[in-house]
């Protein structure tokens, strides 16, 4: 189980590598007239930043898909909220700024409540046993019905909101791919040849979708928020699947359910910290890029021959003699 560890957090790393670089590429090279999900990922098929990134992510989830074969669902997971850390530092030098003291206490935070998190579940689950038949179809009909109902309600929403919601489902998405791959791993290391089922074609879907989705989140220029939404829903999702779908059991004892939920609500807390410093840090830099409200742009700094020159005021000297205009009565041609 170390082995399937170590290969989940380094997959955690490349996939947040990833996503910091394809929020770049969705940013600098998506035209504002792309509104589709499938003309947005036409557009970025052409951007060679996103294409990186999408390979990075691949890798992170082809390691992501090795350790759900050797660990239980509920601690490989949560070792994805780790990538949140690297996905932070890779967007402060994409930015090419500082990390912010808030920054910093909130990636203590989500690495104290992981270590915790994965330290407390480490050796507790048996061995895979085998779903219930109606998992297939369950778990693929309730995930694709959230999906929609998400994809309805970003329709409505814009900015944070939707970054929100997009992220969530596409981490409600990303759960249940993650569950769907255990599932037909475990089994394909019996037979092999059991992967050639529908169930496959079914998951490769889910996948797909659940990843435009998060693609769609990072347009909204929320990227902290999204991608913490999305390490917070995903192993929330996967929790929760393992325990009611995949038979996998959380500790019983008093001071290890302390433990886990003490360690949930640092990662949580730690999550949202990261995400809020973000949101507040791309209000300060809107407002100080803001137009003018007398102008139609930003205001130019004085020049240096403008200094003590006083603001002229109509009917002062100095004005711009105005051309009078005499108008005549039609009825006598007389000036009026």
């Amino acid at each position: 189980m170390t082995g399937a560890i170590i290969a989940a957090a380094l997959g955690a790393v490349a996939f947040a590598t990833g996503a910091a670089l394809q929020e770049r590429a969705i940013l600098g090279g998506v035209p504002v007239e792309v509104s589709g999900q499938w003309e947005l990922l036409r557009c970025l098929l052409r951007s060679p930043l996103w294409l990186i990134g999408t390979g990075l992510s691949g890798i992170g989830t082809v390691a992501h898909v090795w350790a759900l074969t050797g660990a239980p669902l509920m601690i490989v997971q949560p070792i994805g909220v780790g990538g949140l850390l690297c996905a932070v530092v890779v967007s402060a030098v994409l930015h090419r700024r500082a990390l912010t003291g808030t920054e910093i206490v909130g990636c203590l935070t989500v690495t104290f409540g992981l270590v915790a998190l994965v330290g407390t579940l480490y050796g507790h689950s048996g061995p895979p046993v085998d779903p219930p038949p109606s998992t297939a179809w369950i778990l693929p009909t309730a995930t694709g019905v959230v999906m929609l109902g998400g994809l309805l309600v970003s329709r409505f929403v814009s900015g944070a909101l939707r970054a929100w919601v997009l992220a969530l489902c596409g981490g409600v998405g990303f759960a249940t791919l993650s569950a769907l791959v255990r599932v037909i791993g475990v089994a394909a290391l019996d037979d092999p040849l059991s992967v050639l089922r529908p169930l496959t074609l079914v998951t490769a879907v889910i996948g797909v979708c659940g990843y435009l989705l998060v693609q769609g989140s990072y347009r909204t220029d929320h990227f902290a928020l999204a991608y913490a939404t999305l390490l917070i829903s995903d192993p929330l999702t996967a929790v929760l699947i393992g325990v009611s779908l995949l038979g996998e059991s959380l500790p019983t004892g008093a001071l290890p359910l302390t433990v886990i939920v003490v360690s949930a609500l640092a990662t949580v807390g730690g999550t949202i910290t990261l995400a809020r410093s973000s949101v507040a840090r791309q209000r300060r830099t809107r407002l100080r890029a803001a137009p003018s409200v007398v102008s139609d742009g930003p205001q130019p700094s004085p020049r240096p021959e403008d200094a003590g020159r006083r603001k002229e005021r109509p009917g002062k000297s100095g004005d711009v003699p105005t051309r009078t205009t005499t108008v005549s009565c039609p009825a006598t041609g007389r000036p009026a």
